[in-house]
């Protein structure tokens, strides 16, 4: 056997071994990509879910704002909240003088880390509030 036709088996051998390498290297770190990636996705819909929040809490204390008395403003509110389509949000309105607050919360939507903070006990409701001046003279009866 002649001196290069030796060097190309060791040169094969290697390429074989490391392409086998290779392939347990890529079986250990996908689940962990995986388990990053499925994170990743459930803290940005986490995040979407307290801008809903917020911008619900903000569309409601601006329309309330606008009414002439407290029902008024009351019925604003749930329309509001009726027209965001969750069954689950809570809301809470409040008048201290001429401001006016609304409160609202709701349950984060499922997901695979909400469901497993939920296990855990670690999931609370998503709130948001916002505060306008009244543009009339509504009080809290």
């Amino acid at each position: 056997m002649s001196r290069l036709t030796s060097h190309r088996l060791r040169s094969c051998r290697i390429t074989t071994l490391d392409r086998g390498q290779a392939t347990v290297e890529f079986a250990l770190l996908l689940p962990l990509f995986v388990l990053l990636m499925v994170a990743l996705l459930d803290v940005v819909a986490i995040a979407r879910d307290q801008l809903h929040v917020d911008m619900l809490a903000r569309d409601a204390a601006r329309r309330a704002s606008q009414a002439s008395n407290i029902d008024e403003a009351r019925e604003s509110v749930t329309m509001i909240i009726a027209h965001a389509g969750r069954s689950d949000t809570q809301w809470q309105l409040t008048v201290n003088g001429d401001m006016l607050t609304v409160h609202v919360s709701m349950e984060p939507r499922s997901s695979l880390m909400t469901t497993s903070l939920h296990w855990l006990g670690g999931v609370r409701r998503i709130e948001g509030w916002a505060s306008f001046v009244t543009e009339y003279d509504i009080t809290d009866k």
